[in-house]
């Protein structure tokens, strides 16, 4: 799953000048506030590609147009970022690779669906740009601050590693915001789930794979079609040296740490969590807290630090400025330009949806054995008024 041994992720591909210019495929959500972090950067949105707004011209002046074939000039385009619907993922980045073959791409995590992952690799080899994933947490602050609390312990040895990643989705289910049927609730937040652990294994210097067969549990009902629950998951497994890694994530807003109380449908606040358990060489028992998007009134890009020695906190909780999309996008642009190392190479983040896609096979094949089409606790029903 995860490579930890230090080693930096290069490409062979051409270096470009940094990105002045982009195309943005899709504009849903993500597309909107991607384009709007790149501008902050420095990156001008020249087209929009989403045949639902075709025609139309955004306040910002940029044209919105109903297929690639229709962006002018597209091998002038400096960058192009995909931000469609996953199953789209590798039909689009086989036209930009037919309309810019040298251009930079950022592809929306997940990269792919699991199906796709031979057909994307084929498509990198004969790519001769760029590619990174948007996969945002790898370069979060905050598993960076967990790790340099527990490296601060004298003789720390990590023994619990716990992720979580809660919100409500029923609005946005409702709306049609992205349903993964292949990966269920894992594939909206798994590849998150995993890139904190990524990130955070790189800094302490431990590798976090599963060493042994892991559990997975869902939350809500496997569709007809085998479809994978879209109402929350769970995985736990330990790794090499003995380490408890739990993934946790609830899209019918139930958080599992901190004792937070439940997300309400409609609401916007998010229970993002990354806790670190472990033990120093005198015996004392430490447990790191890092909240991405905390509950409570602070702005969504506070998060928080908290350290507990023996359910004391020996320092005050700290706020850390965290602004995983803005860090990531700069890493990103560092590498088109030759700067830096991919922060999220494309088959890297392949290697996360094909275990996410074993967790969830796995999953599926105990949820026919025993004939139960539900696992988890039955969700709260909710009624939408007109």
């Amino acid at each position: 799953m995860v490579n930890h041994s230090g080693a930096t992720w290069l490409s062979s591909a051409p270096r470009n000048p940094a990105a002045t210019t982009c195309v943005i495929v899709g504009h849903g959500v993500m597309g909107r506030i991607q384009g709007a972090k790149l501008a902050e950067l420095g990156v001008r949105t020249v087209a929009v590609v989403d045949p639902r707004q075709a025609g139309t011209v955004l306040t910002s002046g940029v044209p919105v147009v109903g297929s690639l074939d229709e962006v002018r000039a597209p091998g002038s385009v400096a960058l192009w970022s995909i931000c469609t619907p996953t199953d789209a993922h590798a039909a689009v980045f086989r036209q930009i690779g037919r309309l810019a073959p040298e251009a930079d791409v950022i592809v929306e995590k997940p990269v792919c669906v699991p199906g796709d992952v031979p057909q994307m690799c084929r498509l990198l080899d004969a790519h001769r740009g760029r590619v990174c994933v948007d996969e945002h947490y790898l370069s979060s602050a905050v598993p960076e601050a967990v790790a340099a609390a527990v490296l601060s312990v004298p003789g720390a040895a990590v023994t619990r590693v716990v992720v979580e990643m809660t919100k409500h989705r029923g609005f946005d289910r409702a709306r049609g915001r992205f349903e993964d049927r292949a990966l269920g609730a894992l594939g909206y937040e798994g590849p998150h789930l995993l890139a904190v652990l990524d990130a955070l294994g790189r800094r302490l210097g431990v590798d976090l794979a599963p060493a042994s067969p892991a559990t997975c549990a869902f939350d809500g009902e496997w569709g007809p079609d085998g479809s994978a629950p879209q109402d929350g998951a769970e995985v736990s497994y330990r790794t090499a040296t003995g380490c408890e890694v739990v993934l946790h994530t609830s899209l019918v807003g139930r958080p599992r740490l901190l004792s937070q109380p439940s997300i309400p449908y409609g609401s916007r606040r998010r229970h993002r969590v990354l806790q670190v358990e472990a033990t120093d060489r005198a015996g004392h028992a430490w447990k790191v807290a890092g909240a991405f998007a905390p509950a409570g009134l602070r702005d969504r890009d506070q998060g928080t630090l908290i350290v507990l020695r023996d359910r004391l906190p020996p320092t005050p909780p700290q706020v850390l400025y965290d602004d995983p999309l803005g860090r990531h996008l700069r890493r990103i642009l560092r590498y088109f330009a030759g700067s830096g190392p991919n922060p999220a190479p494309a088959r890297h983040c392949m290697g996360h949806v094909a275990l996410l896609h074993q967790w969830v096979s796995t999953a599926r094949a105990a949820a026919a054995g025993t004939g139960t089409a539900r696992c988890g606790p039955r969700p709260e029903r909710k009624v939408m008024s007109r």
